[in-house]
């Protein structure tokens, strides 16, 4: 390597994140994914417009230079690795198995339907769309894929802006798209073992799926079992031990992806496979913080992915290769069949119908997962640019699509006084507890010496068995513990006051000192949402100082009055 060609890799680095960034987070402040911004990045940098309107400045800046080329592409794929990594993170194992009914059925048919449809669709369109040489089986199932796959990291993004993702509701979410999420990459799993065994004829072609097929699986549950056991113990031993945190945890879930993405190669599949399952080993909130997932995940949100989202149209004419028949096609399948599908599996296990159109709806962005399959299609040899583009733009339609629709779906309940559920002596202006449990102990006591028809130590049992499958630390000092119960009659909520602050292993790391007890009947639904809606979005940093200085009940009282009353439903 060149000085020169140094100096240039530095510029490209320069000139693509700093783009990427800058158009990412314009979108993002309209409420528009960061991903639209960062592919557009790539659209104004790369052939389709820097190359049509200046040739000779894309010629000097991304030149035809075989060393170049594999230095900024090198950067880019490093990109999708820890991408994959921190979309593992998101899956919380746990959290889907105690939810695993209801998960389970709305993954598995939001997987299954639209999979089916688009396999037959990739049938159909095998002929005119496929590579030369790409085996039509592989080709089908890819396109099932494609189109039923869904992005975890989008909707757990929406969910936090929404200021909901702690509800049930979220949490059935982000259970139901762990799984759908893995569900995909095992099917692609199998498509790159058809795409391996494409030379060879009868049973010696079958061998090799039957080998990926197997190692996948094997892989997958020894990790999923022992190795999430084995990742979580030595996680916690380095917090006995007092290691350097984050920087230590950090090191040893990248050293992680790198060991499962090398076994997965060794395997016969894509190691971006190999760093998901790593994310997954060490994605349980028991033993990661929320404050070191959040910076591995704004490491990576911050520099990686937007050089990779930029990098993979840099050298794709978008123009030439835009079939608009083609997208139009795609983005409808891959929309209509996961709504479907998640609006299906919630029929079956009888989900609550105000809460069957958000789940279906979440279900319809592809996002950064569809655009990293394509990706690693393009690669393997199995499809062209024009599917590639077609599966690109289906991804930007239905991520730009899902916000307002979910929004749309969440407002059309029916608008609550929050305040209603209050009462002066549910306020207790200072908690004695040292610990959260110790926290929900105590305002457990006091609920049930409110309200007598409740037990206490059924209260308490729900209350901790909820914050056990997913902490309800929301940041900004801010707990929601809540939980649902047969006996209660209306919706009650508590409030009590840490002065001293209590670790709730919140996103921002910060102690939680306003601690909200939620209590809802266990048919209602709708409820819980709009009142943790309201108290996350309501009490901003100086609703919530004036609330840590109420020294009584009827001070903390009309700070509520004051900062709860809404206007707006959800």
């Amino acid at each position: 390597m060149t000085e020169e060609q140094l100096l240039l890799f530095l510029v490209q680095i320069l000139v693509v994140l700093g783009t990427a960034r800058l158009l990412g987070e314009a979108f993002r402040r309209f409420g528009q994914p960061a991903l639209v911004g960062e592919i557009l990045a790539g659209l104004l940098l790369g052939r389709t417009v820097l190359g049509t309107l200046a040739p000779e400045t894309f010629a000097s800046l991304f030149p035809d230079d075989d060393l170049q080329i594999a230095m900024f592409e090198a950067m880019a794929q490093i990109g999708v690795l820890f991408l994959l990594l921190v979309i593992g993170l998101e899956v919380d194992v746990a959290s889907a198995w105690k939810l695993r009914r209801q998960s389970l059925a709305v993954a598995v048919t939001g997987v299954v339907v639209p999979l089916l449809i688009g396999t037959l669709l990739g049938g159909w369109l095998y002929e005119d769309w496929a590579e030369p040489g790409a085996p039509r089986l592989a080709f089908s199932l890819f396109v099932g894929t494609a189109v039923s796959i869904t992005a975890i990291t989008a909707v757990a993004r929406l969910l936090f802006d929404l200021k909901i993702v702690k509800s049930d509701l979220g949490l059935l979410l982000l259970s139901a798209m762990a799984i759908n999420d893995l569900l995909g990459w095992l099917v692609l799993a199998v498509v790159l073992g058809l795409l391996g065994a494409g030379d060879g004829a009868g049973g010696a072609a079958a061998m090799p799926i039957v080998g990926v097929v197997v190692g996948t699986l094997a892989f997958s549950a020894f990790c999923g079992t022992a190795g999430r056991s084995g990742v979580t113990k030595v996680l916690r031993w380095f917090d006995r031990r007092g290691f350097p945190s984050p920087a230590t945890p950090l090191s040893f879930v990248v050293c992680l992806g790198l060991a499962c993405g090398i076994a997965t190669e060794a395997i016969g599949i894509h190691p971006i496979f190999g760093f998901l399952i790593a994310g997954v080993m060490a994605g349980d909130h028991n033993a990661l913080s929320e404050h070191t997932r959040s910076v591995i995940t704004q490491m990576v949100e911050a520099i990686f992915v937007p050089l990779f989202f930029a990098s993979i149209c840099l050298h794709v004419d978008f123009v030439d290769h835009f079939e608009l028949g083609l997208v139009a096609l795609v983005a409808i399948v891959s929309m209509l069949g996961k709504f479907l599908g998640a609006w299906l599996g919630t029929a079956l296990v009888r989900i609550p119908a105000f809460d069957r159109l958000p789940t279906a709806i979440a279900h319809i962005p592809g996002d950064s997962m569809a655009v990293l399959l394509a990706v690693v299609a393009v690669q393997a040899g199995l499809i062209g640019q024009a599917m590639f583009v077609a599966i690109v733009f289906a991804a930007i339609v239905s991520s730009l699509v899902v916000g307002p629709a979910l929004v749309w779906s969440l407002r059309r309940r029916d608008a609550l006084n929050v305040m209603g559920f209050f009462t002066v002596e549910g306020l207790f202006p200072r908690l004695g507890a040292r610990t959260r449990y110790e926290a929900i102990d105590e305002l457990v006591v006091f609920a049930s010496q409110i309200d007598t028809t409740l037990d206490a130590a059924e209260l308490r049992d729900a209350v901790r068995a909820r914050e056990e499958t997913m902490g309800t630390g929301v940041g900004h000092g801010i707990a929601i513990p809540h939980a649902r119960l047969e006996r209660l009659q209306r919706p009650r909520v508590l409030l009590g006051i840490s002065k001293e602050g209590l670790d709730w292993d919140a996103v921002d790391d910060q102690p939680a000192h306003l601690i909200f007890l939620i209590l809802t009947p266990a048919d209602d639904r709708d409820s819980q949402l709009e009142i943790l809606h309201t108290i996350a979005s309501g009490l901003g940093p100086e609703e919530a100082g004036r609330l840590f200085r109420a020294e009584s009940s009827a001070e903390m009282w009309n700070v509520l009055q004051s900062s709860l009353r809404r206007d707006d439903p959800l």
